[in-house]
């Protein structure tokens, strides 16, 4: 009887593989619709399991030191709520002085844009330049030229405009994720509680292979995301604290704040850690005494960020969770359009669980080889 309904053949049909194909394309679509339209309610649940896989390297070690796996979980989460407090103050009073100070960066830097007159003169050209008119025996109308910029329009006040709209943009958004916190808590707590038990559940509901086959997905799914959140930690608070350490010795101002930046934007696969380095740049261009310091320093920030994202980070994280660079950008615009910054942080686990997902299922093993970068070797 089992062997009749384990194999489709036994019955003398079997699915043709392009319906497996298509079960598996709309499964994933489905589930990515889902998930967009129930955003407000998983993006806290999300961010909560990929702290948990952070926080597994922090609770086995300090299982090794003796303590239960409850006294360990607790410890951890005490600390991390007391670290996370002290430099969340300290970060954010650095972004209100910051802020503060806004209005000068954006005058200085206003005014070298506007000491560029070809550009200036370039965008008055595109209203101003004149168009050819059409013969006289055409049968349309003449269109009527375009209106000239109006007076007063520059680079520079094109620059304030977009300058206000990031700058509310980012603290609308820092507003977001400062209201999920309390959420991503409570649901750590009961992640914490509920992940010993959880593998008895799932034998005592799913008996015999399916099971098993549930658990290695799990498995799978765990190992990855701890290695890749473990990896993407340790890299993050290297780059910040060096970076931080070079910005520091140089003198550049608001440097703990940026420091933040390149540790928290590195969660934000290829591009984050690229971002990070434009800030601290331009103001060491605006603040730094000389134009020597400031090219150094670039030039050391850069280096900085090479030698970990593109030795430290590859060398650690290996070939498990290699994804197509073009796949997983066009993935970071979905979910950065559908939840904001929150979607750029977890579009890299999430695609990385698809592809785990895909190479546990029946049928899904080449969807799984279609989204690695490096294809197997056989």
């Amino acid at each position: 009887m089992r062997d009749s309904e384990t194999s489709p053949s036994a019955h003398g049909t079997s699915p043709p593989r392009g319906v497996d194909a298509a079960i598996i394309v709309l499964a994933v679509l489905a589930c990515a619709g889902v998930f967009t339209w129930l955003g407000p309610v998983l993006k806290p649940f999300l961010v909560a399991v990929f702290l948990f896989y952070v926080a597994q390297l922090g609770a086995k070690t300090l299982a090794r030191l003796g303590l239960g796996p409850r006294m360990a979980y607790a410890s951890l989460l005490a600390i991390t709520v007391i670290l996370a407090v002290l430099f969340g103050q300290l970060v954010s009073r650095e972004a209100a002085i910051f802020m503060g100070k806004w209005p000068r960066y954006e005058s200085r830097i206003t005014k070298v844009i506007n000491s560029l007159p070809q550009f200036d003169q370039m965008l008055h050209g595109f209203g101003n330049a004149p168009h050819a008119q059409p013969a006289n025996d055409s049968p349309l109308p003449a269109a009527a030229p375009p209106e000239p910029a109006p007076a007063g329009t520059s680079l520079g006040d094109l620059f304030r405009s977009v300058s206000k709209s990031t700058l509310d943009y980012v603290l609308h958004h820092t507003l977001d994720v400062a209201e999920v916190f309390v959420l991503v808590l409570v649901y750590l707590i009961f992640l914490f509680i509920g992940s010993e038990k959880l593998p008895d559940r799932i034998r005592n509901a799913f008996p015999g292979e399916r099971g098993q086959r549930i658990l290695m997905i799990g498995e799978g799914i765990s190992h990855s995301m701890e290695r890749f959140m473990t990896v993407k930690t340790i890299v993050g608070l290297g780059m910040g604290a060096t970076a931080g350490l070079v910005m520091f010795l140089f003198g550049l101002d608001h440097w703990l704040l940026w420091a933040f930046l390149f540790f928290a934007s590195n969660y934000i696969t290829y591009i984050g850690s690229i971002v990070a380095c434009l800030p601290p740049i331009v103001m060491a261009f605006l603040g730094l005494p000389s134009l020597t310091a400031a090219i150094v320093l670039s030039v050391l920030l850069v280096l900085n960020r090479l030698m970990w994202i593109d030795f430290v980070e590859i060398r650690m994280s290996g070939k498990e969770l290699n994804l197509d660079p073009t796949l997983m950008f066009l993935w970071l615009s979905y979910w950065g359009w559908a939840w904001g910054v929150l979607g750029l942080l977890l579009a890299y686990p999430m695609l990385a669980a698809v592809k785990i997902v895909l190479g546990h299922v029946k049928g899904g093993e080449g969807w799984a080889v279609l989204l690695s970068e490096e294809a197997p070797v056989a």
